[in-house]
């Protein structure tokens, strides 16, 4: 898939409050949480943004942009990187979820090219807005939702054109842990 009109944007923010430590330096196999996640971005996509505080993770590139309006949790960096992005479509990753993989992002991109304005990953376990793809539309909507304090994603989502694409872990080659997500020690 070409990457071209396409910006992605690993989110490293957040407050790691049950980790105890910063999730996005943490390594696994030997790699950080973040440098994984830009390293599975970076090939789909023209441009790529990290969300997070630029003091903390300068040391990837000149490419970190700190929230718009910090303490607004995933919403905020969404819509940080919406406000940023060189492109209207963004690939949209949180750093915290090692196991999804270049197949669903593709897929992911190919659905927005539809009319959608949001294309979100959905299983039984729910909708995982953090790995998805949304289009430049869904800023003024999302900034609202910030305003009126409307900051979970799932909330704002119903507020645009979005998509949902059923995808079941364990099947159809997906990894079972395709959606873990690590949020504490003992998800490590």
């Amino acid at each position: 898939m070409n990457g071209d009109g396409w910006t992605g944007a690993v989110l490293a923010g957040g407050q790691s409050s049950r980790m105890g430590r910063d999730k996005a330096l943490i390594e696994l196999e030997g790699r950080t949480l973040l440098d994984r996640a830009m390293d599975l971005v970076e090939p789909l996509v023209s441009e790529l943004l990290v969300i997070g505080d630029p003091e903390k993770y300068n040391h990837v590139g000149p490419f970190v942009i700190g929230d718009v309006r910090p303490g607004k949790g995933p919403l905020g960096g969404l819509v940080t990187a919406l406000r940023y992005a060189s492109n209207d479509r963004v690939l949209l990753l949180a750093c915290d979820m090692p196991n999804i993989d270049a197949r669903l992002l593709q897929h992911v991109m190919r659905e927005l090219e539809s009319e959608a304005e949001a294309v979100v990953p959905r299983h039984t376990g729910g909708a995982e807005p953090l790995v998805a793809a949304y289009h430049r539309g869904c800023l003024p909507t999302f900034q609202r939702c910030i305003d009126d304090e409307v900051l979970k994603m799932t909330d704002a989502l119903a507020l645009v054109e979005g998509r949902y694409l059923d995808i079941e872990p364990g099947t159809e080659g997906w990894s079972s842990d395709l959606f873990h997500n690590i949020n504490a020690p003992s998800d490590l």
